[in-house]
């Protein structure tokens, strides 16, 4: 089994309409309750960034599936939508919806129809993300070729 840490220090003071930060070994953001919610808005927050990762992870993940099985020429625009509920005083992401835009040469068109879904679906159990929120987050994805 291979290991690996993922490490980001966080900084808060004050209460839910104060503004923190996020650092990681790249990312460095300024981090608040949304605005939509009450909070300050500004840089990023919890929600946005597990929607972020869901869809760099599955964006990544699909680009490796999509070359394994043999499609090189392509370009992927994906937009991932997070959709959350509060319920009984609790916060919950409900769904993570991505939908991949898949543009590809027009000879691969076809083929890439025909195997498509099974590709989706490999490229989500590859996703570490996916694989982290699976059975608490459900995951759609709703794709388009080009």
């Amino acid at each position: 089994m291979v290991k690996h840490d993922f490490k980001v220090k966080t900084k808060w003071q004050g209460g839910r309409d104060k503004v923190g930060t996020v650092k990681g070994d790249i990312i460095e953001s300024q981090i608040s309750i949304p605005s939509s919610l009450g909070g300050k808005g500004i840089g990023t927050n919890p929600d946005e960034m597990l929607v972020s990762a869901a869809s760099s992870c599955y964006i990544i993940s699909l680009a490796a599936t999509l070359e394994r099985a043999g499609y090189t020429d392509i370009q992927i625009h994906q937009q991932s939508i997070g959709t959350a509920s509060f319920e009984n005083g609790k916060f919950q992401m409900d769904c993570i919806t991505h939908y991949p835009e898949i543009h590809v040469n027009e000879a691969n068109k076809e083929n890439l129809e025909k195997r498509l879904s099974k590709l989706l679906e490999i490229a989500d159990r590859n996703c570490m993300i996916s694989n982290s929120i699976r059975n608490n987050v459900e995951v759609d994805i709703e794709p388009t070729i080009l």
